[in-house]
């Protein structure tokens, strides 16, 4: 009996063992308040069901199993294990091992026991009042941890009840990731017929969030199915979860059919709108302010978060009684900060004003020897959310910004910026810095101090939507897609930032000039636009690692040089970086020391050489890195549960 007693207790499947009020910790305590004596009114079910809101963002999310904790924290999602960013993750060098605990096997499924009692007690509910709503959030939530799961294992047991200790299920093998997509979809449905419309804007569930988050999922298992197919499965007998598919399960054509339809849906709600400062002085630089926005002394515009209509599924923090308590700002931003370091890929993927393509393939290139190039002629996206050299930025702290501050120096109309606020240039003297520094997601807070920011967490938003139902209805047209669909999706992404509007005509200008800039033939395709869309708008999000994944293009994205500023023009001569100095604190300061160039260069398309940050010998992202491998623990305490093929 003990030894069924620690495998109930220790599998994170059951979590039986965590006492009752550690599921209701968003409740009013009672002395005598237990899971047998609660759920008596639709009221016990609303309060108990705001209990099972589960998304991942900023602030550190936590659940004790056994005695143990388990923390996911904000540090895993800053795009990490992509080419967007330098540094080498365990995954893409391909050095992950299966390890004794995973924190987000043992912390999913802890949230879904909580999701798994509240649709229980409605099963069990007796009461004449209508209680579909808060099982709508509980199936929600249910789903959302189970795509966390399906992204990062691939197939897993699926529990749909809180198990007691003679449960067989406690034994029974992983379902197939199909089976597990089919459970995340019947769940979403369930939400989407009895969650009410978007009506606050405040980070609750609506019906859109419902239908946006399916559309997501859909996105996802689609593509994964066309371009990765069967290769992580296993066989389900000596590896792996199996390929078995529910005999009702969609068909890659219907999934990506309906990810267009209920994104359409969305679209044409007129529920959601773009954020933006159109009409104004501040159109340029308004969308940074999209992602630190508290209040009106964050942004030079005033506006308040009930200006943002864009979120469609968010969490809400604020300065008073929630604040986000880890430093997001420092650790995305900062003056020559390494964390989140923008790539030289990723600074190329950013599309120009003239004809909305990326840099290396607009009339708008115009290579790299000024520091300042390649910020020239680009759309906002870029502007406002990466440091331009020589100019001059607030930032949190005591070189903050409030309303009195930006009266005289808003970036755009008045200059009369601080003493203590200097102009920015990259300091590239050591290894690690790509000299491309990030401002989204930072705060410019006037004497904010470390973790003291409450802006709200992005989950899912409107430009997201746009480009699920770009890119669906180009796979759905076999790599075509309509002006008309553009039109109606990422080129209103290209308005917003100031940047041309594409067409299918523009596939042949961009190659057009990528001959022209580089010497070579290019390959851009309207698929390959609408994915590279994907990584200019959702930079910093946590999609373009499963992005990567789900095209079945990790290993070759991956396994490839992480490059920073370019060192050397194409014809050998040195770039203004090499060059350059200013006056700073009464000393005279360089940009770049030959020390930084730890891996040497590397020479781009166009003949010009970047400083390699992170050297392609250090990566090797393999296809069973796909996914994580199922932690040891789980396996000892149930044998039916088979590793992943290649761990």
């Amino acid at each position: 009996m003990k030894k069924i007693l620690f495998a109930m207790t220790a599998t994170a499947i059951v979590l039986c063992a965590t006492s009752c009020s550690d599921y209701f910790l968003d409740l009013t305590p009672t002395d005598q308040q237990t899971e047998a004596n609660y759920y008596k009114s639709a009221k016990e079910f609303e309060v108990a069901a705001k209990s099972t809101y589960s998304f991942y963002g900023f602030k550190d999310m936590s659940e004790t199993v056994n005695g143990t904790k388990y923390t996911r924290t904000f540090y895993d999602i800053m795009d990490n294990n992509s080419d967007i960013i330098s540094g080498v993750h365990s995954i893409a060098a391909g050095t992950q091992a299966a390890s004794t605990n995973d924190t987000y096997w043992s912390l999913c499924y802890a949230k879904i026991r909580k999701c798994n009692v509240v649709i229980e007690k409605g099963d069990e509910y007796s009461g004449t009042d209508d209680i579909s709503a808060s099982l709508a959030i509980a199936r929600f939530f249910r789903a959302y941890q189970y795509f966390y799961l399906l992204q990062r294992f691939g197939g897993v047991p699926i529990v749909t009840e809180s198990l007691s200790s003679t449960s067989g299920e406690l034994y029974a093998p992983r379902n197939s990731r199909y089976e597990v997509v089919k459970l995340i979809l019947d769940d979403l449905d369930y939400a989407i017929l009895h969650l009410s419309d978007e009506a606050d804007y405040d980070g609750k569930v609506s019906r859109q969030g419902a239908q946006a988050f399916k559309a997501r999922v859909l996105l996802f298992e689609g593509t994964w199915e066309k371009y990765v197919g069967v290769t992580t499965d296993g066989n389900g007998t000596s590896e792996g979860a199996g390929s078995s598919k529910p005999s009702d399960y969609p068909s890659v054509e219907s999934m990506l059919t309906e990810a267009a339809s209920l994104a359409n849906e969305i679209i044409v709600s007129g529920k959601y709108e773009l954020w933006n400062a159109k009409g104004t002085a501040y159109e340029s630089i308004a969308y940074n302010y999209l992602f630190n926005l508290e209040d009106e002394d964050t942004n030079p515009m005033g506006f308040k978060k009930d200006k943002n209509h864009e979120f469609i599924l968010q969490i809400a923090y604020n300065h008073d009684d929630n604040r986000i308590a880890k430093n997001v700002t420092k650790s995305l931003g900062g003056d020559n900060n390494q964390a989140s370091a923008i790539t030289i890929k990723m600074m190329n993927m950013f599309p120009c004003t003239t004809d909305g393509l990326p840099y290396l393939y607009s009339k708008d290139y115009n290579g790299y020897d000024k520091l300042t190039d390649i910020f020239d002629n680009r759309d906002s996206r870029l502007t406002s959310c990466v440091k331009r050299p020589g100019d001059i930025y607030y930032f949190m702290g005591s070189n903050g910004a409030d309303r009195t501050t930006y009266a005289k120096a808003d970036y755009v109309t008045v200059f009369d910026f601080p003493s203590a606020c200097t102009p920015y240039y990259p300091i590239v003297l050591n290894a690690g810095y790509t000299g491309f520094q990030n401002r989204k997601m930072c705060s410019e807070r006037k004497d904010y101090r470390d973790e003291d920011e409450g802006y709200n967490y992005p989950v899912l938003r409107l430009a997201e939507v746009y480009l699920i139902y770009a890119e669906a209805k180009c796979e759905l047209g076999n790599g075509t897609i309509s002006d008309e669909d553009l039109n109606k999706s990422i080129n209103l992404l290209h308005d917003r930032a100031g940047s041309a509007r594409i067409s299918n005509a523009s596939v042949a200008q961009a190659n057009a000039n990528y001959l022209a800039n580089t010497g070579k033939a290019g390959n851009m395709t309207v698929l390959e636009l609408i994915r590279n869309e994907r990584a200019v708008e959702l930079r910093n999000e946590n999609l373009r690692p499963y992005d990567l994944l789900r095209w079945g293009i990790a290993e070759e994205a991956l396994n490839s040089n992480r490059s920073g500023i370019v060192v050397k023009n194409p014809d050998g001569t040195d770039t203004e970086l090499v060059t350059f100095s200013y006056e700073g604190g009464g000393n005279t300061q360089t940009l770049y020391s030959s020390a930084a160039a730890v891996y040497g260069f590397e020479t781009l398309e166009d003949g010009s050489k970047a400083l390699i940050i992170n050297d392609k010998s250090q990566f090797n992202m393999q296809r069973k890195n796909y996914l994580y491998p199922i932690p040891l623990s789980q396996i000892q305490l149930n044998p039916a549960l088979l590793q992943n093929p290649g761990y």
